[in-house]
């Protein structure tokens, strides 16, 4: 009966160590996955920021790209206007003298 309880107790601390092993066994791969996944989700972190900052570069670019465009316009806009401006106010003046001139011309006339 003791050779039978000592065999019982050998059986059981094998058992006791066996499932011991094979639940390190399975944190330690438990482990090493989530390792794996700290390491893609750093990884994809990454690409995303990356991503987002060529996106963001990009959409800088276009916006600067069309500040530009619309300060050319309106410089050359400007400067349409102005010339317009100068035309008619060389037209006004020519109109004035030759009224002038006409004016003199009737006076100085007997």
């Amino acid at each position: 009966m003791i050779i039978g309880l000592f065999i019982g107790l050998c059986i059981g601390v094998l058992a006791a160590a066996l499932v011991y092993w094979l639940l390190k066994q399975r944190v330690n791969q438990l482990l090493s996955a989530l390792q794996n996944s700290k390491r893609q989700l750093q990884q994809l972190e990454n690409e995303h920021e990356i991503r987002l900052r060529a996106a963001t570069d990009q959409l800088q670019a276009d916006y600067e790209k069309q500040l530009a465009e619309k300060i050319e316009f309106y410089q050359d806009e400007q400067l349409l206007q102005c010339d317009l401006q100068e035309l008619e106010f060389e037209t006004r003046l020519q109109v004035l003298e030759a009224a002038y001139s006409r004016e003199l011309d009737l006076q100085n006339a007997p």
